[in-house]
């Protein structure tokens, strides 16, 4: 669990790495499948900008806010 977290920050802090590859990859094939994409390069374009923006730790943050309030 401690390296699980440790790689999942350094992801959200846009640290380069297979796991980050690997995310973005996965991120743009869901994009492509929903149709906000157009192809895998440009989800792959979508999914960085989320993490590198800040915005996919700014979501994270809010999920656990949300599951942890009850």
């Amino acid at each position: 669990p401690e390296e699980n977290a440790r790689d999942f920050k350094a992801l959200l802090a846009g640290e380069p790495s297979a796991y980050r590859d690997a995310v973005l990859l996965n991120a743009a094939a869901a994009l492509v499948v929903a149709d906000a994409a157009a192809d895998l390069k440009q989800g792959v374009e979508m999914a960085a900008q989320s993490i590198d923006s800040g915005a996919a730790a700014d979501k994270i943050a809010a999920v656990a806010r949300i599951t942890q309030a009850g």
